[in-house]
Protein backbone atom coordinates (compact mmCIF):
# COMPACT_ATOMS: atom_id res chain seq x y z
CA UNK A 1 0.00 0.00 0.00
CA UNK A 2 1.39 3.36 -0.92
CA UNK A 3 0.84 6.68 0.78
CA UNK A 4 -0.29 9.90 -0.85
CA UNK A 5 1.82 10.90 -3.79
CA UNK A 6 3.57 14.22 -3.62
CA UNK A 7 4.15 16.36 -6.65
CA UNK A 8 7.74 16.88 -7.63
CA UNK A 9 8.86 20.40 -6.75
CA UNK A 10 8.61 22.78 -9.67
CA UNK A 11 11.73 24.62 -10.65
CA UNK A 12 11.63 28.26 -9.65
CA UNK A 13 10.75 30.65 -12.45
CA UNK A 14 13.67 32.80 -13.47
CA UNK A 15 13.11 36.51 -13.09
CA UNK A 16 12.56 38.23 -16.45
CA UNK A 17 14.48 41.43 -17.14
CA UNK A 18 13.57 43.86 -19.91
CA UNK A 19 16.49 45.90 -21.30
CA UNK A 20 15.74 49.05 -23.30
CA UNK A 21 18.97 50.32 -24.88
CA UNK A 22 19.46 51.90 -28.30
CA UNK A 23 23.21 51.22 -28.58
CA UNK A 24 23.50 47.65 -29.96
CA UNK A 25 26.88 46.97 -28.34
CA UNK A 26 25.75 48.20 -24.91
CA UNK A 27 22.45 46.32 -25.28
CA UNK A 28 24.31 43.06 -25.90
CA UNK A 29 26.76 43.73 -23.06
CA UNK A 30 23.93 44.31 -20.58
CA UNK A 31 22.09 41.27 -21.95
CA UNK A 32 25.18 39.10 -21.35
CA UNK A 33 25.58 40.45 -17.80
CA UNK A 34 21.93 39.76 -17.00
CA UNK A 35 22.07 36.26 -18.47
CA UNK A 36 25.30 35.55 -16.55
CA UNK A 37 23.28 36.24 -13.39
CA UNK A 38 20.96 33.41 -14.41
CA UNK A 39 18.07 35.69 -15.31
CA UNK A 40 15.81 35.59 -18.36
CA UNK A 41 16.34 38.57 -20.61
CA UNK A 42 14.52 40.42 -23.38
CA UNK A 43 16.35 43.33 -25.04
CA UNK A 44 14.73 46.01 -27.18
CA UNK A 45 16.18 49.06 -29.01
CA UNK A 46 13.95 51.85 -27.64
CA UNK A 47 11.32 52.88 -25.13
CA UNK A 48 8.36 52.31 -27.43
CA UNK A 49 9.43 48.71 -28.03
CA UNK A 50 9.82 48.38 -24.25
CA UNK A 51 6.29 49.66 -23.67
CA UNK A 52 5.00 47.18 -26.24
CA UNK A 53 6.85 44.36 -24.44
CA UNK A 54 5.55 45.47 -21.03
CA UNK A 55 1.99 45.38 -22.39
CA UNK A 56 2.47 41.94 -23.94
CA UNK A 57 4.41 40.28 -21.13
CA UNK A 58 5.26 42.38 -18.07
CA UNK A 59 8.84 41.81 -16.85
CA UNK A 60 10.04 41.55 -13.26
CA UNK A 61 12.42 44.49 -13.73
CA UNK A 62 13.23 47.07 -16.41
CA UNK A 63 16.75 48.33 -17.15
CA UNK A 64 16.43 51.37 -19.41
CA UNK A 65 18.84 53.74 -21.06
CA UNK A 66 17.93 57.36 -20.55
CA UNK A 67 18.30 58.74 -24.09
CA UNK A 68 16.69 56.63 -26.81
CA UNK A 69 14.74 57.29 -30.00
CA UNK A 70 10.93 57.34 -30.06
CA UNK A 71 10.39 57.07 -26.29
CA UNK A 72 13.24 57.81 -23.88
CA UNK A 73 13.89 56.23 -20.49
CA UNK A 74 12.25 59.01 -18.45
CA UNK A 75 9.02 58.76 -20.44
CA UNK A 76 9.14 54.95 -20.36
CA UNK A 77 9.46 55.06 -16.59
CA UNK A 78 6.71 57.65 -16.25
CA UNK A 79 4.28 55.54 -18.29
CA UNK A 80 5.12 52.29 -16.49
CA UNK A 81 4.70 53.92 -13.07
CA UNK A 82 1.47 55.71 -14.09
CA UNK A 83 -0.28 52.45 -15.00
CA UNK A 84 -1.76 50.62 -11.99
CA UNK A 85 -1.13 47.29 -13.76
CA UNK A 86 2.62 47.93 -14.10
CA UNK A 87 3.57 50.46 -11.42
CA UNK A 88 5.08 47.81 -9.15
CA UNK A 89 7.67 46.81 -11.79
CA UNK A 90 11.05 48.18 -10.65
CA UNK A 91 12.65 50.52 -13.19
CA UNK A 92 16.40 51.18 -13.24
CA UNK A 93 17.57 54.06 -15.42
CA UNK A 94 21.05 53.45 -16.85
CA UNK A 95 22.97 56.25 -18.54
CA UNK A 96 26.38 57.66 -19.29
CA UNK A 97 25.11 61.25 -19.08
CA UNK A 98 25.60 62.06 -15.40
CA UNK A 99 23.92 62.55 -12.08
CA UNK A 100 21.89 65.61 -13.12
CA UNK A 101 19.18 63.27 -14.46
CA UNK A 102 18.93 61.27 -11.23
CA UNK A 103 16.43 63.77 -9.76
CA UNK A 104 14.29 63.63 -12.90
CA UNK A 105 14.26 59.83 -12.75
CA UNK A 106 13.19 59.93 -9.11
CA UNK A 107 10.40 62.38 -9.97
CA UNK A 108 8.85 59.90 -12.42
CA UNK A 109 9.23 56.96 -10.03
CA UNK A 110 12.50 55.30 -11.05
CA UNK A 111 13.54 52.78 -8.43
CA UNK A 112 17.26 53.15 -9.08
CA UNK A 113 19.77 54.98 -11.23
CA UNK A 114 23.10 53.64 -12.54
CA UNK A 115 25.76 55.46 -14.52
CA UNK A 116 27.79 53.87 -17.32
CA UNK A 117 30.30 52.39 -17.10
CA UNK A 118 29.22 50.48 -14.00
CA UNK A 119 30.99 48.07 -11.70
CA UNK A 120 29.62 44.54 -12.05
CA UNK A 121 29.34 44.05 -8.29
CA UNK A 122 27.27 47.26 -8.06
CA UNK A 123 25.13 46.13 -11.01
CA UNK A 124 24.48 42.79 -9.33
CA UNK A 125 23.79 44.41 -5.95
CA UNK A 126 21.22 46.77 -7.50
CA UNK A 127 19.36 43.93 -9.22
CA UNK A 128 19.64 41.81 -6.06
CA UNK A 129 18.10 44.61 -3.98
CA UNK A 130 15.19 45.05 -6.38
CA UNK A 131 14.44 41.39 -7.13
CA UNK A 132 15.54 39.65 -3.95
CA UNK A 133 18.38 37.20 -3.30
CA UNK A 134 16.55 34.16 -4.68
CA UNK A 135 16.57 35.71 -8.16
CA UNK A 136 20.35 35.62 -8.66
CA UNK A 137 23.02 32.97 -8.75
CA UNK A 138 26.67 33.45 -7.73
CA UNK A 139 28.30 36.62 -9.06
CA UNK A 140 31.53 37.15 -10.94
CA UNK A 141 33.42 40.28 -9.92
CA UNK A 142 34.45 42.81 -12.51
CA UNK A 143 33.62 45.98 -14.38
CA UNK A 144 31.35 46.45 -17.37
Amino acid sequence: MTGPQREAPRPARRARILIAEDDPDMRELIRALVEDLGLECVAVPDGQAALDEVAARPPDLILSDLNMPRVGGIELCRRVKADPATRSIPVVLVTGIGEEFEGTGAEVGADAFMGKPFVLTDFRARIHALLGPQALRSPDAGTA
